[in-house]
Parts: structure tokens; C-alpha cells; sequence
């Protein structure tokens, strides 16, 4: 599980900032103030092993995000010559790593950035030693420890391919610890209502896309996959992501049927009804609300243990109701081994986390509610919640709105 996300020089932050995270995580907080940076930065390392399997590069502008180029990356305060750095921790049982990007301008094409140096660590309980060097490499020069020295030959292109996915299995860390290509992220511009969509031959990581455009596709290559037993809804008709999908819509929209068609040989069509009656109407009858949330729930249900999954802005185009049942949902994603990740200004599912401790659907420990403010290189304030689902803690500009407008209506 990704414990920490460290960003230097990268967007807003010019010194090293570190970001804990834990099983499930909600980013909060104002406009602009780096919620979005965190998650770009785990989206670069998903999406540029498909550039290239065998790079050395990170890749600016890809399947799930586009940034621009290095000016557009870079801090703005400080030197071209300066390099971005970028820290992720991993933890899988007892293991514990550091992996410590070092990235420079490429001067032939400034929509990438080379991998000058990467370090591994594991840090250590020691009066004399802060942390235990696995690896590193520098322009292609490696050097390991007596544990690593004989799993592989390495090259530079071969330790990035391994580092974005597992560890050799004949190492003595467990494989699977670092496996950035297995992200399913939807974004907050989603394509919403379509009136078909065209068959797609699937990448090696199937997912829905970052705006929800391969969901008929998926819904279609996976619709017989058995769902994970915390997800199942019991009297749905099968244990199917199917089945198990048209249930889940009908609970967060209060009713509801969904069904899925080929029309032609490379046509979809998905169908969808709001009031349980046997009459389907196409998405753009029934409402955004349902297109923008289908993703999301396919997503959760295809999701493996150890994946993970990014959500902006669940909360588009739904009523509070379904903003509730829907985050109740990716609370129950998390319990399945998935890494869940949401952005919101919504207090709808703030609320929804908290009452999901109440109901011990997940624990204290495992939620990480995270405000970011407009303080510049510092790290969120985070933000615990206590058995109950009561907050103690609650900065100022934290989901007050509310409370603020009522007081001026009453003159408070």
C-alpha cells in the first residue's frame, strides 16, 4: 500500500512536501491549493510505462493526465538546472520502501522528463542508521546491495520497467509492492450520456478511462466476473459485476435498472430506467447523474486488491442522497484491498466517511481526511475523526460554509 507521496519543485511546491496517505483518503480543501498536484503526480507514473515499457522517462501528457511541458511542471521559483523530485512510499506487511525520483529536463523534447536517479530505502530502527539503501542508479550506472546484487542483470530501462511493477520474486521483498500501472482514475470531466458506444480492443490493464468513455466496453468484457464478497449485494440476482452493478445503481439512486445491448457487431448500448418499471429509456433521458456515476461503480467492483483508485468529484450531477450511498460504496471498495483516493468539496461525502466509521464499516486508523489551505510548501492538515464519526479538529475554511451563512442570515 502507497504510504506517502513527497513532492519537490513539482507545481506548487518548491520544498519537499510530504503527503501521508492511508487505506482510503479524502482530499479537501481550497481551489488551487495542491489537491490535484498530489494525484497528477501518481497519475505520471501510471500513465508513462504505456509510453514505453522500457523508459527512463516521465511523461507529461498522457492517458490520464496532460500537464503540458517541463515549464509547465517545474516550479516556477526556481532553476531549470534544479531537478523535480518525487518520493512514494510503499508498505506490504512489514516492508517498508522509499523510492526517490530525480527528474531533469530532456533537451531534445521538453514534454518529458528524464529519470536521472533513482534511491531505494527502507528506513531502519537504528540510534546509528535512519534507513537501509536497497538500490540506486544514476544515468545507468547501478549499484546494489548483497540482497539485490543477484536477482537480475539491470539495466537503467529494465529497473524502471521492474520498479512499475514488482520487485524481482527472487529478492527477498515481496513482489507487487510497487505497482504504479494498476490505477483506475476517473476524472472530474467525465463524458456523461452517450447514445452508443463503439466496441474497444482493451489495453493490458482494462479500465473504464479517465473520463468514463470505455464503461459499456468494460461492463461488456467483464459483465460475467464475480464481484468481491464486501461488495456483493445479497439480492441481486448474481454474485456478476452485472448483476452486482444494477443493484448497486438502484440502491445509491433510491431504484433504477440498467442493461447493456449489442446492437451490431461492434455496438453498445446501454439502457437505463429511474423507477424500477420495465420501460428503458437511453442515458440522455434519465439524467447525468446515473452516466457520471456508472464509472465509478464499475471501477469499485473490477477493482483487484492491491489496485487503486482515483476519484474526482463524486459528487457531479448528484443529489445528496446518492452523493451519501455512493461514498458509502468506495468505503466498502476500500475494505476489499483497493487504495481508494477522493477529491471533493462536497460535505455530503465527508459525512458519509464519518458515518461509515460510526457504523465500523471501516476504522478510524484507516480513514485519511486530508485540508489542503493556501499555506504554500506544507503539507495538508489532517484531519482525524474519532470512533463516533465526531471531529474535534475543524480548521477554519474546513466545510463551514454552511454554519458561516447561517450565522449571517441570523445575524449571529
Amino acid at each position: 500500500m502507497l504510504t506517502k507521496i513527497g513532492l519537490k519543485n513539482f507545481k506548487r511546491f518548491q520544498e519537499m512536501t510530504v503527503t501521508k496517505v492511508s487505506q482510503i483518503n479524502l482530499f479537501t480543501g481550497i481551489n488551487g491549493c495542491g489537491k490535484s498536484t498530489i494525484l497528477q503526480a501518481l497519475l505520471l507514473m501510471r500513465q508513462s510505462p504505456e509510453h514505453s515499457r522500457t523508459t527512463h522517462q516521465i511523461v507529461f501528457n498522457g492517458s490520464c493526465v496532460e500537464l503540458g511541458d517541463f515549464d509547465d511542471v517545474r516550479n516556477s521559483q526556481i532553476s531549470r538546472n534544479e531537478p523535480i523530485e518525487m518520493i512514494f512510499g510503499f508498505q506490504q506487511g512489514e516492508h517498508q520502501i522509499d523510492l526517490h525520483y530525480w527528474l531533469a529536463e530532456n533537451s531534445d523534447d521538453d514534454m518529458v522528463a528524464d529519470i536521472t536517479k533513482l534511491v531505494g530505502t527502507r528506513p531502519v530502527e537504528s540510534s546509528q542508521v535512519s534507513e537501509h539503501l536497497i538500490f540506486t542508479f544514476s544515468r545507468g550506472i547501478n549499484n546494489y546491495d548483497l540482497k539485490m546484487k543477484n536477482a537480475y542483470q539491470h539495466t537503467l530501462a529494465t529497473w524502471y520497467n521492474l520498479l512499475f511493477n514488482s520487485f524481482p520474486e527472487r529478492s527477498n521483498l515481496p513482489s507487487d509492492l510497487v505497482n504504479f500501472t494498476k490505477i483506475h482514475y476517473i476524472s472530474a470531466d467525465r463524458i456523461g450520456p452517450q447514445e452508443f458506444y463503439a466496441k474497444q480492443s482493451f489495453t493490458e490493464f482494462p479500465n473504464v478511462g479517465r473520463r468514463g468513455e470505455f464503461i459499456a466496453n468494460i461492463l461488456h468484457k467483464k459483465k460475467d466476473d464475480r464481484v468481491h464478497e464486501h461488495l456483493r449485494i445479497l439480492d441481486a440476482a448474481t454474485e456478476t459485476v452485472s448483476d452486482q452493478t444494477a443493484a448497486w445503481i438502484k440502491i445509491i439512486f433510491d431504484g433504477g435498472q440498467l442493461k447493456m445491448k449489442s446492437v451490431e457487431a461492434n455496438i453498445l448500448l446501454l439502457e437505463l430506467n429511474s423507477d424500477d418499471t420495465l420501460q428503458f429509456y437511453k442515458p440522455i433521458n434519465v439524467g447525468f447523474g446515473y452516466s457520471y456515476a456508472l464509472p465509478i461503480i464499475v471501477s469499485g467492483l473490477v477493482a483487484q486488491p492491491g489496485e487503486m483508485l482515483i476519484v474526482e468529484n463524486p459528487e457531479a450531477h448528484l443529489h445528496p442522497y446518492a452523493q451519501s450511498q455512493l461514498t458509502q460504496f468506495l468505503a466498502r471498495v476500500s475494505t476489499c484491498g483497493v487504495q481508494v483516493f477522493i477529491e471533493t468539496h462536497s460535505d455530503h461525502v465527508l459525512n458519509a466517511l464519518r458515518i461509515a466509521v460510526l457504523d465500523q464499516l471501516i476504522q478510524p486508523d484507516q480513514l485519511n481526511i486530508l485540508y489542503f489551505s493556501k499555506t504554500s510548501n506544507q503539507p495538508p492538515v489532517s484531519i482525524s475523526v474519532n470512533a463516533d464519526g465526531s471531529i474535534e479538529h475543524w480548521p477554519d475554511g474546513f466545510f463551514d460554509q454552511t454554519n458561516k451563512d447561517f450565522n449571517r442570515l441570523f445575524g449571529i
